[in-house]
C-alpha cells in the first residue's frame, strides 16, 4: 500500500511540475492579469486609437499586449505598390503574416515566397525577413508573439520626422529588440 501511495504522490508531483512549466500562472492559481472582456474592432479601427503611419503604410493595432498579458500583439496593415520595410530581424518575437488582399513578395532568410489573399507565412524569430507589396494595394493581418516591444517599435518609428536618417531608425529597432540588416526588397 505504501508503494502505491508513493506512486500516486509522484504522479501528482510530476503533473504539478509539468503544469507549472507549461502554464505557471494557472498551475499556482494566480490570475493572469485583469479580467478580460470581448471587444470588436471594425476594419479601420485601432485598439486604444493606436494607428501608426510609417514607411508609407498604415498599421492598426487590433489586439494589444495589454489584452493578451503580453502573449501577442496583432496588427492589420494597409499597403500600396512597392511598400515594405527594410530587411530586419526580431530577436524575441515570432511573427505570422496572413494576407487578406493583394499580393506580396516575402523574404525569410534566403527564401522568397509570393503570397496572395488567404495565404499565411510563419516567420521564426532570429531569421531576417521583409516583404514587398506587388499589387496596387494590399492588406495583411500580422501577429507577433510574445508581444515584446513591437508596439513601442511602431509607435516610435511613426513619430520619426521626415528628416530622420536610417541610423535614427536603426537606433529605434535596436532599442526594441530587433535590427535592420539589409535594404528593402525591389523588383525588376
Amino acid at each position: 500500500m505504501e508503494i502505491e501511495s508513493r506512486r500516486t504522490a509522484l504522479k501528482a508531483l510530476s503533473a504539478t511540475a509539468i503544469g507549472m512549466a507549461l502554464a505557471p500562472h494557472l498551475a499556482l492559481g494566480a490570475a493572469p492579469g485583469a479580467p478580460k472582456k470581448p471587444f470588436v474592432l471594425r476594419l479601420a479601427d485601432a485598439r486604444a486609437g493606436e494607428h501608426y503611419h510609417l514607411m508609407g503604410f498604415d498599421l492598426f493595432l487590433k489586439v494589444s499586449a495589454k489584452d493578451s498579458d503580453g502573449q501577442m500583439s496583432m496588427f492589420s496593415g494597409v499597403y500600396r505598390k512597392h511598400d515594405g520595410p527594410p530587411l530586419h530581424v526580431h530577436y524575441e518575437q515570432d511573427e505570422e503574416f496572413y494576407i487578406t488582399e493583394g499580393e506580396f513578395l516575402v523574404q525569410v532568410g534566403e527564401e522568397r515566397y509570393t503570397l496572395k489573399a488567404g495565404d499565411l507565412i510563419f516567420l521564426p524569430r532570429n531569421i531576417p525577413h521583409t516583404f514587398l507589396t506587388l499589387s496596387d494595394t494590399g492588406r495583411m493581418v500580422f501577429m507577433t508573439h510574445p508581444s515584446g516591444k513591437t508596439e513601442q517599435l511602431f509607435k516610435q518609428l511613426a513619430a520619426l520626422p521626415p528628416t530622420a536618417t536610417p541610423d535614427d531608425a536603426q537606433k529605434i529597432h535596436i532599442a526594441n529588440q530587433c535590427r535592420i540588416v539589409g535594404p528593402k526588397l525591389t523588383v525588376g
